[in-house]
């Protein structure tokens, strides 16, 4: 009879550990492979107020923090995403998307990973940045007509900043990655009014000629689902059923 050292023998305890630990690597495969075949849900959300904003001043890549209205809206996220569980929080780089995503996400009950994704940011506004719409009249007509008065947003580029073409792209771009990234899970995303707005065209299907001004609140919630193949679906558009009348803001409301 042939005889084996210990150092060769498999004890039967041994052998079902081995058994259990395949078993719990298929599972997770298993697990990773559904997500992919899943649905990804992304939630826009619009950042709160800042001083510019009450002040209808045009807003772009100034690092604005929220003014007051803009932390008791920013509250009004908590009971909002507090029965969604969320798996991961997305930002723009600036401190008022920034704040509004921590709102947002103070109710989970438990650690969201926050990823700060440069490409989601504001359009940039280039010389007209903390203009009004009267100075913008005044010094830059073409883009006042093009983008203030909506005539031909597709075409619109700020002086001196972007085009809507730049932004469209770059948001249409981001989100996707992102999605393709994060298969079957439940993001919030904190953005800016032009920025969603350029994406809500691309999932409207809105070739960036045609795009379209979307009316957008102040801590407003747009929602998308993505399939695995890339194509999004807008679930709702701009609901701030969660604010109040009082801290209701909308500055297209406001001309």
């Amino acid at each position: 009879m042939a005889e084996f050292s210990s150092e060769n023998t498999l004890r039967t305890e041994d052998l079902e550990e081995t058994g259990n630990l395949e078993k719990t690597e298929d599972l997770d495969k298993t697990e990773e492979l559904k997500k992919t075949e899943q649905k990804t849900t992304i939630y826009l959300v619009r950042h709160g107020t800042t001083r510019w904003n009450q002040m209808l001043r045009y807003q772009g890549r100034a690092d604005n923090p929220l003014d007051e209205a803009g932390e008791r809206q920013g509250v009004l996220l908590e009971k909002y995403f507090a029965d969604i569980d969320v798996d991961l929080g997305v930002t723009s780089p600036l401190q008022r998307a920034k704040k509004t995503l921590q709102y947002a996400l103070a109710s989970q009950k438990h650690p969201v990973p926050v990823i700060v994704e440069p490409m989601i940011t504001e359009f940039d506004f280039g010389l007209a940045d903390g203009m009004t719409r009267e100075e913008i009249e005044e010094q830059y007509p073409e883009f006042y007509r093009k983008y203030v008065l909506n005539e031909d947003r597709g075409h619109a580029a700020a002086p001196g900043g972007e085009s809507l073409e730049q932004v469209y792209h770059r948001m249409r771009d981001a989100i996707l990655r992102i999605a393709r990234e994060h298969p079957g899970e439940k993001i919030v995303a904190a953005s800016h009014g032009t920025a969603i707005q350029t994406f809500l065209n691309y999932a409207s299907g809105i070739p960036w000629e045609e795009m379209k001004h979307f009316l957008l609140y102040n801590v407003s919630v747009s929602c998308v689902e993505i399939d695995p193949d890339g194509t999004p679906h807008i679930i709702f558009l701009g609901d701030h059923s969660h604010v109040p009348e009082d801290l209701e803001f909308c500055y297209a409301r406001k001309k």
